[in-house]
């Protein structure tokens, strides 16, 4: 793929600090006229992270056509080898640190997407990136995420589908560059067949040649009920067709798609942003596509993506604590004879998340608790008012007692009442009884203060009565 290095194209651009606030208005508007956003990202978003790029004057591929050209004792090679060599003199460092895709945590970038899609400012993500870093900013693969080159932590079945969500590199070291096996579903049992050695038939095509396991032997990226597979494309293959539907299908649903950090020079895959309505091309080189968008801004992402949320009145979040679904314990990848290299690496990330749990803890613990809510003020009046109606040659009266925030109310009777003291400790605090004569009821007031209240009241039976204490 170094071929796909074109040195007319690696020349980094940048836009006046006056043009991109322009532009950057007109995207806001876009983003605020869209009903459906899709992002489609490349490694440009990584770079901050410390994730080298590709084609950029000291990307993956730039590298290695400039081994290619220091072969080549041509007069136009060498033209272009010191045309890739100014380039990288020219270069400003891109980013503090170098890290590798497991290690790497989010950009600015990669957490005002996910900002966006979380609050609906935007609704979806397609990468071509493997480094996973958009499932540390807190995007779910499938609903918000497509990983259309696949991603490192990805484990899928070929049988039921289920993607394993792991804590390790997935992808098998020493293993042939297009087969993707990694072993047995533990969800529908799908396994390699027998036959299944690793090693392609002699003489087979391999790759996107080839029609997979039928072919050549090896577990390729559209083989079915083979067991589990990584999901990292190499290039000379085909895409696995449930992460092309997925793009596919939003981006056919999209108003605007936003790309970034991408030369766009993989042609098999740069027409899913076209699909949309409008497009917007973010990159600091050029692209075969750049006079086809309907908004071209050459800056960084990390440079739109912090203007655009100024002026949006946006902050990001804090990168939440990763934990993948299907995490697999240290010491069972080291029985499952998982390379050295990928162990150390997620043993990293336990302790990343362990820092992670342990800061979230200290800032919860120094937040000081909320002062409890001041109780509403309640009247400390008491209204105790009685009612009675004859029966007969009898009266069958009531009594009932209100306000005061009450929690019991104890009524004393005439001793000829059996019993002739009632507790009531649920509103009304009423009682009834059928009697002949009048006396003065002793009734006690239990406050929820727990403060008591003693009060007497005289029973009449020609009327309601009723009085008020303070």
């Amino acid at each position: 793929m170094a071929e796909t290095v074109d040195a007319s194209r690696v020349a980094e651009h940048h836009e006046s600090r006056e043009g991109l606030e322009k532009k950057v208005d007109t995207l806001k508007k876009m983003v605020e006229e869209s009903k459906y956003t899709v992002f489609y990202t490349g490694a440009g978003v990584s770079t901050s992270a410390g994730v080298g790029d590709y084609r950029g004057p000291s990307g993956a591929w730039t590298q290695r056509r400039i081994a290619q050209l220091r072969r080549e004792n041509t007069n136009s090679a060498k033209a272009e080898l010191q045309k890739l060599l100014d380039e990288q003199a020219k270069e400003k460092q891109k980013a503090t640190k170098n890290v590798g895709s497991l290690d790497a945590q989010p950009t600015f970038c990669h957490m005002a997407i996910a900002k966006m899609i979380q609050t609906k400012r935007a609704h979806y993500c397609i990468t071509t990136n493997l480094d996973g870093i958009f499932r540390k900013a807190g995007l779910k693969q499938h609903t918000e995420l497509c990983f259309l080159h696949g991603d490192i932590y990805t484990e899928r079945c070929t049988g039921c589908g289920y993607d394993f969500e792991r804590n390790y590199e997935t992808r098998r070291s020493k293993i042939h560059v297009h087969d993707h096996h990694v072993g047995q579903c533990s969800r529908c049992h799908s396994k390699p067949p027998s036959t299944y050695t690793g090693v392609p038939l002699p003489g087979s095509q391999t790759g996107a040649d080839a029609d997979g396991y039928a072919d050549n032997h090896l577990i390729g990226t559209r083989c079915k009920n083979v067991g589990t597979k990584d999901t990292h494309i190499n290039f000379g293959e085909c895409l696995d067709s449930i992460d092309w539907k997925e793009a596919d299908q939003h981006s056919k649903k999209a108003d605007l798609c936003i790309v970034m950090g991408t030369s766009m020079s993989l042609r098999h895959i740069t027409h899913f942003p076209f699909q949309a309505k409008k497009t917007v091309i973010i990159n600091l080189q050029q692209t075969p596509d750049d006079k086809k968008c309907d908004l071209r801004i050459w800056a960084t992402c990390d440079d739109v993506m912090s203007t655009l949320f100024d002026k949006m009145g946006l902050e990001i979040d804090e990168p939440p604590i990763w934990i993948p679904k299907d995490y697999i314990p240290i010491q069972n990848l080291k029985a499952m004879g998982v390379h050295s290299y990928y162990i150390a690496a997620a043993e990293r990330l336990e302790n990343h998340i362990k820092k992670q749990q342990q800061r979230q803890a200290a800032a919860q613990a120094a937040v000081p608790a909320p002062a409890p809510a001041p109780r509403p003020e309640v009247s400390r009046d008491v209204t105790i008012s009685t009612t009675a109606a004859p029966i007969e040659d009898r009266f069958r009266w009531s009594i009932k007692t209100e306000g005061g925030d009450i929690r019991s109310v104890t009524y004393h009777l005439h001793p000829t009442f059996s019993p002739s003291s009632i507790t009531v400790t649920e509103a009304p605090f009423e009682i009834s009884r059928v009697g002949w004569g009048t006396f003065t009821i002793k009734v006690d007031v239990l406050n929820r203060a727990g403060v008591l209240r003693q009060y007497r009241h005289e029973l009449s039976l020609s009327g309601p009565t009723s009085v008020t204490h303070q």
